[in-house]
């Protein structure tokens, strides 16, 4: 029996990164066009078809027990089937063994890649399949299972859906503020294969970018959810740090550290005094802006305690406008000048169109520069890797100018 923890990560199939060009960006702006459903129709065999191998017993040459924490099920495999679509399976399967544990993957997403590649109908129809089985595109390196997970997330966003999109995707991220930086491996030297992770990477970065969005926008919703606690602290720290939360009262925020310490104390065995909240919560109990609340609101957070005694003195005497107790240093001036800083109203930038519900909003009409200035609106990101950013120097842009100047002169 061979266990597998860390297969190497390589793609032969170039047909994929074709494929996913021709999907990609297609706009002068970055936008990501929607896909096609009639394009992309999964083939469904017919129940007699004979070239239907999928769980099928008889022809099966490999066993698969996928599964973590326990929850472990078979699969019946082919050799030749499943090694010529992933380099990954090929390297697996090259392994002299009837049975092949595969213990990193949930057994969820491990089905629903089998389907894949077997031309079955995949079934995405929970938030926890879906997410599991981009868990396991991404490590299996298969961008158009990637694709079709990230899309099908996105129609079904929601703050709590949000929440428990973004459990630990920063590891599958490559743009993601906190994204694990892990050394590239051996396998990645081949040009297809880290292709192949980049475009895995680049559905989980529009992902997560929506994600973060949607959390915005709903920011109460997301704060008060349960869901909220189980989150790690890197992955609390994507939201809770954001300046373009929509926070109806910083109290919720400031309330949703809170529990957040408390659950935190409790899964360490920690005494849930105020001294291991802070612990627990780090510079995170800074992201609260103290000074935009007041009156009985204010009390009530700062009746939390996730501020030192003497920090929450001087926010006391910054809102009650007294002097304050000690001398204020330039830091800690930064800090109250931040805490009462109002936070924007637009949103942080326009989704990524992965789905019906991320469309963007169409484009209004632009005034000419001669009779007015032109609106600000938030940036269209991009995070297609073959996309390269190509800055101009000072000296072209001058070059241009001298060049228009005398096509003007001699016209």
């Amino acid at each position: 029996m061979t266990v597998v923890t860390n297969p190497a990560r390589s793609n032969s199939d170039e047909e994929i990164d074709q494929d996913l060009q021709d999907t990609g960006v297609n706009s002068p702006t970055g936008d990501i066009d929607y896909l096609d459903p009639e394009r992309y129709q999964e083939y469904e065999p017919e129940p007699d078809d004979p070239n239907r191998l999928y769980d099928d017993e008889k022809q099966s040459d490999i066993v698969f027990v996928a599964g973590i924490n326990g929850d472990t099920w078979r699969y019946p495999g082919h050799r030749r089937v499943l090694a010529a679509t992933s380099p990954v399976f090929a390297a697996l399967l090259s392994a002299k063994t009837d049975v092949i544990v595969v213990d990193y993957v949930d057994r969820r997403g491990f089905e629903q890649l089998l389907r894949y590649h077997y031309c079955e109908p995949t079934q995405l129809n929970s938030v926890g399949t879906a997410r599991c089985a981009l868990d396991a595109a991404y490590k299996f390196l298969c961008p158009p299972l990637a694709e079709r997970c990230a899309r099908r997330l996105d129609e079904m966003l929601d703050a709590g859906v949000a929440l428990e999109i973004l459990r630990d995707l920063r590891y599958l991220c490559a743009r993601l503020p906190g994204a694990a930086s892990a050394p590239p491996l051996p396998a990645l030297t081949n040009d297809a294969a880290a292709r192949s992770l980049a475009q895995c990477s680049r559905w989980c970065d529009s992902l997560a970018h929506n994600a973060l969005l949607v959390l915005d926008e709903n920011a109460d919703a997301a704060l008060t959810d349960e869901r909220l606690e189980e989150l790690t602290y890197e992955d609390l720290a994507l939201i809770v740090k954001r300046d373009s939360l929509r926070l109806s009262s910083e109290l919720v925020l400031a309330e949703a550290l809170s529990r957040w310490a408390t659950a935190a104390c409790k899964r360490t065995k920690r005494e849930l005094t105020s001294a291991n909240k802070r612990a627990a919560l780090g510079e995170l109990a800074y992201c609260p802006r103290y000074l935009l609340l007041s009156g009985e609101e204010l009390d009530r957070a700062l009746g939390l305690e996730l501020l030192e005694p003497m920090e929450r003195a001087l926010v006391t005497a910054r809102a009650k406008k007294l002097s304050a107790p000690i001398p204020v240093g330039a830091d800690q001036e930064s800090l109250l000048r931040r805490w009462a800083r109002p936070r924007p109203i637009e949103p942080a930038a326009l989704p990524v169109h992965l789905s019906p519900r991320s469309e963007p909003p169409p484009e209004e009409p632009q005034p000419s520069k001669l009779c007015a200035r032109r609106q600000k609106r938030p940036k269209q990101p991009s995070f297609n890797p073959d996309e390269k950013n190509k800055k101009r120097g000072c000296c072209a842009c001058f070059g241009e100018g001298l060049l228009r100047a005398f096509i003007c002169l001699f016209d």
